[in-house]
């Protein structure tokens, strides 16, 4: 494979990534009976955009086109929601949820660096920044918990 074909892959890992976290918590919007939490929960979505925002650019700089992401992953995050909203939409079930698809996202995205050691730097901290983000929405989210 090439090194544009493995910079595409890896962005748009990335984009994958952003974009569920953004679905994940537009989702939650429905179920939010707090001003603070929705406020949080807004800031979220926004910085999810942001980071998809630059995945995407990266990808054009490239010549490329992000790939669009899937219905059926949509789908089972739908269900899983509602799954897990089920019996209480509190802060302390929200936040919770948050955190968890958070922690997801921090390991799916620190396997890819891994994975693809020989990606340019300025991709790289695509990801880097997307971490940290997530790294931090799970430390506002622990305000919730309880």
């Amino acid at each position: 494979m090439n090194e544009q074909s493995r910079s595409a892959e890896f962005l748009n890992k990335v984009l994958e990534n952003a974009v569920m976290g953004a679905e994940a918590v537009k989702m939650l919007f429905e179920k939010v009976e707090d001003d603070k939490m929705m406020s949080e929960l807004q800031r979220e979505y926004d910085d999810y955009g942001k980071h998809a925002k630059a995945a995407i650019e990266a990808l054009a700089a490239e010549g490329l086109d992000p790939e669009k992401q899937g219905a059926f992953s949509k789908l089972g995050l739908w269900s899983g929601i509602q799954l897990n909203t089920l019996t209480s939409r509190s802060n302390d079930k929200l936040a919770e949820i948050v955190i968890q698809g958070a922690v997801m996202g921090v390991i799916d995205l620190t396997r890819l660096l891994k994975e693809y050691s020989e990606i340019p730097d300025g991709y790289r901290r695509i990801a880097e920044n997307l971490i940290s983000f997530e790294e931090d929405s799970v430390q506002k989210m622990k305000g919730f918990l309880g």
